[in-house]
């Protein structure tokens, strides 16, 4: 039994046909996205139509090896289950649109195993080679197949749908990790959204954010979703994003006829697509040049032809900020192009160094795998300031101070138990006491000799009681202690900073950051600036930044592995933070800095200057004189909830609101555009009907378009006059008032009979922005003209 690809071997081209297709040009019918699902051992038909191919190989692959399983109609492969049918007579097949039966190859796999699963690729042999993928999913015998909602004859109209093997996209793992609600874990299925979640989701809006990053994996499925036509305002969950829908007007837009063709291009890229490359980091090697790395994605490693780095300016800092001794940048590097910049890195690469920057400056820094079929979404962004003029990053680390022998000293000390020595003579070791209390207890009889020697002749009780241990601790800091007992148990949970300790008083730990000052503070971020210590400075690998507000209650938050300077960001405006640094080496963290405290700028909130000339929507509700309980809907921002209830009361006032929005534009492309239907498109323009309740759910879709075409637009011409002569009509106008935009005008005019019905209008384009326009017509007396 061969199952077809009932769906997917052809679609529907309304009014094409086989002559219609340009010879010179070559392309395939896009098959479903939701494939073949046959059950083990049964045999499989994956169908591809060819259109122009004009004699040119068609190869059949396997997507996720590129193997070639038939080139043309001979068998490639050694499987001898795989062959390719193809009918190379003039003889015209059914369906329309299909001219030869030399257009349609079919690839078969008999009796197909779990193995066979995934997806194949149809490929004709030109430069650029065009493709087409198909699915085929293997169901075990103890499983049913879904029935297939789309059932048609073999070339029925194309439309994406979803099998059974799209529905195995469970990223549920990634949802608790993203601490999504226990109850909206139905959503972190398709299978499961497709079935009923059962969940209502508004109580799960609050998650969706969590849950669409996690759906979309990390792939970049806009391209699939503008090839399926999903509108650009549906559009953010095809990058992992998701728009919460608030009281305002502009986020209540329907994307839901949508959502299928959606989820099957995430379905379909989660198999095809790489994932973000992983662990990038950026380094400042000096006042030009960052160091980006990265390791290889997680998932389709093997299948990335290369990645891109993605380096946007953010900002830069004027000289007289800096410390004095650095104010050496000239004014006019600050005047190069601050354009995103883009590098292309063979897959066998992962590090790129970015040259010809600006000194001190903020770049933004993306890494993007790519494959043959498409792109991951941009790594997480790294943000790095370059270094300023003169310096260079250090990037040879000494070797730090080797630990006194407390081994051998306990060794030499008696001290004969393997376990007491290896886990209280070992000072890196100490800390793990707390979780060794046994241990602990086995080697109290050798305490004095093993604590003494970890105090290896000197008295570290200073530091320790500037660190909070507690009086009866202090012995095993100075090493005086004889003998353990149970009062000491609750030492254990001093242990860590009895090691930092026992290391400082070692000397083998870097002093305190010298020289903290900040520069730049602004109301969310501050440059940070420190010199290296005094003490080991050669041996630091990086420092850890601590900082805090000064309301009560407020922690520490650590920022490890930083470098100077260092931009603290996400910070709150007109609030006063304490911050500090700690030197880290081989063997530890040394010494903290001083505190410093400092308060960002005040926020301040500018009102937006009315350009002059911009259209004001208000002033359009009075002039027309909108009733005034009415006047909270005219706004692009206006709340759903006015909406709902002053709808019974603004019904008749509702043409002046449609009227005022569209402004005196044409907004029905951009709604087009967004996905409203033809039978709505009126109201883009400002028409109203009268019939309106079933275009609320696009409210959204369409009061963006108003908004953003206000200032796209051009308003309407004002002030239209015509002077008539016998075979002539001269119009006057003038600009429009709103948008000085406008390059051209179209004239429309029509030919009205006295009995006649409205024909289409004729339209005149005026190639240059002129007021004025003549055109002549041979207008027969008695009939009447009009022109507009």
């Amino acid at each position: 039994q061969v199952k077809n690809e009932s769906v997917e071997s052809a679609s529907v081209s309304t009014g094409s046909s086989q002559e219609e297709v340009e010879e010179s040009k070559a392309y395939m019918r896009t098959p479903a996205v939701g494939g073949v699902a046959v059950r083990s051992g049964e045999d499989a038909l994956l169908t591809c139509v060819v259109l122009g191919a004009k004699g040119r190989p068609v190869l059949w692959r396997r997507a996720k090896d590129l193997r070639v399983l038939t080139a043309g109609g001979v068998r490639v492969t050694r499987d001898d289950r795989v062959e390719v049918l193809h009918d190379d007579t003039d003889e015209p097949l059914p369906g329309p649109g299909i001219a030869k039966g030399g257009d349609v190859w079919a690839l078969v796999i008999k009796s197909v195993k779990a193995s066979d699963a995934g997806l194949y690729m149809c490929e004709l042999n030109t430069e650029p080679p065009v493709r087409s993928f198909h699915k085929l999913t293997v169901i075990s015998r103890g499983l049913t197949p879904p029935e297939n909602q789309n059932v048609t004859d073999s070339y029925s109209a194309n439309i994406p749908t979803l099998s059974s093997l799209a529905l195995s996209h469970n990223y549920t793992d990634c949802c608790v990790a993203a601490n999504v609600t226990k109850s909206c874990l139905g959503f972190c299925s398709i299978q499961t959204i497709l079935e009923g979640t059962g969940q209502d989701p508004e109580t799960c809006q609050p998650d969706f954010p969590a849950i669409v990053k996690c759906m979309a994996d990390g792939r970049n499925h806009v391209p699939c979703c503008v090839q399926e036509r999903v509108p650009d305002i549906c559009q953010d969950v095809c990058r992992g994003e998701f728009t919460p829908v608030t009281d305002n007007i502009k986020t209540h837009y329907s994307c839901a006829s949508y959502m299928e063709k959606t989820l099957a291009c995430i379905v379909e890229g989660i198999e095809l697509l790489p994932s973000p490359p992983e662990d990038v980091e950026v380094d400042p090697l000096n006042e030009k040049q960052l160091n980006v790395s990265w390791s290889p994605p997680v998932e389709n490693t093997d299948s990335v032809i290369e990645y891109v780095v993605n380096v946007t300016t953010l900002r830069s800092f004027d000289a007289h900020l800096i410390d004095p001794s650095e104010s050496s940048i000239k004014n006019n590097d600050t005047m190069k192009t601050v354009l995103p910049m883009t590098y292309k890195v063979p897959p066998n690469k992962t590090y790129f160094v970015v040259n010809d920057l600006l000194p001190f400056t903020m770049y933004e820094i993306t890494v993007t795998s790519y494959n043959i079929h498409g792109s991951s979404l941009p790594s997480y962004a790294i943000r790095s300031l370059t270094l300023t003029p003169g310096k260079m990053k250090s990037t040879d680390v000494a070797a730090a101070p080797k630990l006194p022998d407390v081994r051998g000293c306990c060794v030499a000390a008696g001290v004969n138990h393997y376990g007491c020595v290896d886990k209280l003579c070992d000072p890196t070791k100490t800390f793990e006491i707390a979780l060794q209390v046994t241990d602990l207890m086995i080697c109290a009889p050798w305490a004095g000799v093993t604590f003494g020697c970890l105090a290896n002749g000197m008295d570290h009780t200073p530091c320790c009681r500037s660190k909070g241990l507690p009086e009866s601790c202090l012995p095993l800091c100075s090493g005086n202690i004889t003998t353990l007992d149970f009062n000491h148990f609750k030492c254990l949970r001093y242990m860590n900073s009895y090691t930092n300790c026992l290391l400082r008083g070692y000397g083998v730990l870097p002093g305190a950051p010298s020289r903290l000052y900040l520069t730049n503070i602004d109301t969310d971020y501050a440059v940070v600036h420190w010199s290296p210590p005094a003490a080991l400075a050669d041996t630091v690998q990086y420092y850890n930044l601590h900082y805090k507000t000064l309301q009560a209650g407020d922690e520490y938050r650590v920022l490890e592995k930083v470098h100077s300077p260092y931009i603290l960001e996400d910070l709150e405006s007109n609030m006063d933070y304490e911050i500090y640094l700690e030197a880290v080496n081989e063997h530890g963290v040394g010494d903290a800095s001083p505190r410093l405290i400092f308060r960002t700028q005040s926020q301040v909130i500018e009102e937006e200057e009315e350009v002059a000339n911009s259209y004001n929507v208000t002033a359009c509700c009075e002039r027309v004189q909108l009733a005034g309980v009415c006047m909270p809907l005219c706004s692009y921002d206006a709340k759903m909830s006015d909406l709902r209830m002053l709808a019974p009361l603004c019904a008749q006032d509702f043409h002046k609101l449609l009227r005022c929005g569209a402004g005196g534009r044409n907004h029905e492309q951009c709604c087009a555009r967004r996905g409203v239907p033809a039978s709505c498109r009126g109201v883009c323009a400002g028409a109203y009907s009268g019939g309106v309740n079933s275009c609320v759910p696009y409210i959204g879709n369409i009061v963006q378009c108003f908004e953003e075409g206000t200032g796209l637009l051009p308003g309407p011409p004002r002030e239209l006059h015509a002077l008539v002569n016998s075979n002539s009509v001269f119009l006057d106008w003038s600009t429009p008032q709103d948008g000085a935009n406008a390059t051209s005008y179209v004239v429309y005019w029509q030919k009205i009979d006295n009995n006649s019905q409205p024909y289409s209008y004729n339209t005149m384009q005026s190639t240059y922005n002129v007021s004025t326009y003549n055109f002549t017509t041979f207008i027969p007396k008695g009939v009447g003209s009009g022109a507009y």
